[in-house]
């Protein structure tokens, strides 16, 4: 092998509004927290990250992409958190829609179907990374009001690292139906 490579996942991406209440959110965090803030135009959340893939293997990825029915979904950002280890902040939703975790199912059968190797976690756990480098705690949350997040498609992303840091591109998309 040895080919050219691209950094690479699926991901859900979210439409204007909930982008900017995202975006809101964060800010405020950054203010509690500290840290670098997601960039407006980055956030996203992952289904199966891919890392360093050949660009001969992108058009087999998107033949994955192809290969999935999954409808689409209403899913509730309820609940903020950081994780210490990694020093992420993030919001997620307090119950997972069961049409996600179908929808990463089918990803992942596709994925191992097609010989790929992706981050294969034992629990999927969904978030919107908002922030990183962060130290939070608990009792500064900020006040967070809940973000109802209509699904309607997914994505596969190249994030491109530049100067002023990583840019996610969307170079395949698929409609929930």
């Amino acid at each position: 092998m040895g080919g050219e490579e691209a950094r690479l996942f699926f991901a859900l991406w979210p439409d204007e509004a909930v982008c900017g209440a995202l975006d809101g959110v964060g800010r405020k965090l950054r203010d509690t927290c500290g840290g670098r803030q997601m960039r407006r135009n980055n956030i996203h959340l992952t289904l199966v990250f891919l890392g360093n893939v050949e660009i001969a293997r992108i058009d087999a990825l998107r033949a994955v992409g192809n290969g999935v029915a999954a409808p689409p979904f209403v899913m509730t950002l309820s609940r903020l958190g950081w994780w210490r280890h990694n020093r992420v902040a993030w919001a997620a939703p307090d119950v997972v829609p069961d049409p996600l975790l179908a929808l990463v199912n089918q990803l992942q059968d596709g994925l191992r179907a097609a010989a790929f190797a992706f981050d294969e976690r034992p629990t999927y756990a969904p978030h919107v990374t908002l922030l990183r480098n962060a130290r939070c705690e608990e009792a500064k949350w900020p006040a967070f009001e809940s973000i109802e997040w209509a699904a309607s498609e997914f994505v596969l992303v190249h994030s491109v690292t530049r100067e002023e840091g990583a840019t996610y591109e969307a170079i395949g998309r698929w409609t929930l139906r």
